[in-house]
């Protein structure tokens, strides 16, 4: 009998799994903009979120309105799935709010801001690179995705639920490059109705690949320079993400990112053929 949504959920496992972070973490992540730790859950918790994140592709869950996509092709274009990727998955299993890997990543993001971790707010992602095919996330900052109405204090902590090797599609970042202007943007071919975005505005031959074991977890800060391959090799890359930042500070004057006013039109142009 195959499991349902209801009893996986029940079955999560209550882990208490403490992580400690060195102070060489700390000033890595503040030097170069970005770190990693070994483990940040159990192998329960990992096996258990290894099935919910397969439940919510699997069905192709929409936790929030428009909220799932491929980042690599226009939406809702017909084709197999690039890479496909789920936001807010909290919101449909509040669950996921409750699991080790939420606790720990809000609590390590605190100590590498200088902030108290209780101030900070969080919300997730899952990101799918299918075997073979599954397509490369090109150079780009997070913060370019965000208002450009506002200002943030903000880090992301990623988990691979499968090695994240070269093959496969590890992380890679600019060493240094968080301490500069969010760059330039575009959107992948040049259409903004791909959510994908990329900068020229970036050396890769200053690149550093970050192979990761599953159950670890890398922090990069929200204007740091990175991406991932594509998946070459024979098994998914299955990822879970959350973003941790303190509440947004209004600014006086919008920062110039004309790519997000491009965007906006094409989600609002997708909800009315949604809607409608």
């Amino acid at each position: 009998m195959e499991t349902t949504i209801e009893q996986l959920l029940a079955s999560r496992p209550a882990t208490a799994f403490d992580v400690e972070l060195p102070a060489a973490k700390v000033a890595e992540f503040r030097e170069r903009g970005f770190t990693s730790i070994e483990r940040i859950t159990s192998d329960e918790e990992l096996g258990w979120l290894r099935e919910v994140y397969d439940w919510l592709f699997a069905e192709r869950v929409q936790a929030v309105p428009g909220g799932y996509f491929d980042l690599s092709r226009p939406y809702d274009s017909p084709g197999d799935d690039l890479q496909p990727q789920i936001i807010n998955p909290e919101v449909r299993l509040p669950e996921l709010r409750r699991t080790a890997f939420w606790r720990n990543g809000k609590a390590l993001a605190g100590a590498l801001l200088h902030v108290e971790a209780s101030k900070l707010l969080g919300w997730g992602h899952m990101i799918r690179k299918p075997a073979r095919v599954g397509e490369s996330l090109p150079w780009h900052q997070d913060e370019a995705y965000w208002d450009p109405g506002f200002a943030y204090t903000a880090l992301g902590c990623w988990m691979p639920l499968d090695p994240a090797t070269p093959e496969s599609g590890c992380m890679r970042f600019i060493p240094g490059s968080h301490r500069g202007v969010v760059r330039t943007h575009r959107h992948v071919g040049e259409d903004p109705s791909v959510h994908a975005l990329f900068t020229d505005d970036v050396d890769p031959n200053l690149a550093v690949a970050v192979p990761l074991e599953p159950g670890g977890a890398i922090f990069h800060h929200c204007r740091i320079l990175h991406s991932s391959g594509p998946n070459r090799s024979p098994h998914v890359r299955r990822a879970y993400a959350n973003e941790w930042q303190l509440p947004a500070v209004k600014r006086d004057v919008a920062a110039p990112r004309p790519w997000i006013d491009e965007g906006k039109q094409a989600w609002k142009r997708r909800a009315k053929s949604i809607v409608g």
